[in-house]
């Protein structure tokens, strides 16, 4: 077992998930995360539209994933600014992360550098179009990586999971944002707990750079 935080780590796990395979793998970056010790945030990014005005409401799994999501509260940018270390989840769209996060993140932009200096990791659900989760996790990467922020890429293996449902599903499509019985969540709590400690060491270099510096005066 790995050392919890010492220092009192702030995380945000910050998602957006249509039919509940993203919000389970938020679920588990947030569980490890708090393996490691530290306060975490789980918070889901609102839909651009209501959900009746784009699908059917007779899509019971769609259904049944916005009423588990009730008990999320939603993100704010204030989420952000709480936080030390943030993790960033979107289901793929053919390569982009979905358009729901992209406004989160561009509205969240702010001259005066509010963000810099954080650390952030990313995740996706698979996708059955190839290299779309890859595409997708550097994309949103690319993007917080314009806020100034510290990035924590995600391991190989967290970035090209073993997709039942891509192997059986056939021709590409679309992520459908796979069920959360067909996620191995095993990664997602391993991303939680580096992103927690990679923070905390962070903070602690620099704690103790300071106090060297202090020193030499």
């Amino acid at each position: 077992m790995r050392a919890a935080c010492a220092l009192g780590m702030n995380v945000a796990v910050i998602f957006y998930s249509l039919y509940g395979g993203t919000a389970a793998l938020a679920a588990a970056v947030a569980q490890g995360a708090e393996q490691a010790g530290a306060t975490v945030r789980l918070r889901r990014v609102a839909d651009l539209a209501a959900i009746e005005d784009r699908w059917s409401t007779a899509n019971e799994r769609i259904r049944a994933a916005r009423e588990h999501l009730t008990s999320v509260p939603p993100a704010q940018r204030d989420d952000l600014f709480w936080a030390d270390g943030i993790a960033i989840g979107s289901p793929a769209r053919y390569g982009a992360m979905c358009a729901e996060i992209r406004r989160f993140l561009d509205g969240s932009r702010q001259p005066s550098g509010d963000l810099a200096g954080k650390v952030a990791s990313v995740f996706c659900s698979p996708s059955a179009v190839q290299g779309a989760q890859r595409a997708t996790l550097q994309a949103t990467l690319a993007s917080l990586a314009g806020h100034g922020l510290l990035l924590q890429a995600p391991a190989r293996a967290e970035m090209e999971p073993t997709s039942r449902a891509a192997q059986r599903d056939g021709p590409p499509r679309a992520s459908a944002d796979h069920a959360p019985a067909e996620l191995d969540l095993a990664p997602a709590r391993a991303l939680g707990r580096r992103l927690a400690l990679f923070e905390d060491r962070t903070r602690g270099q620099a704690r103790r750079a300071g106090r060297a510096v202090g020193l030499c005066r």
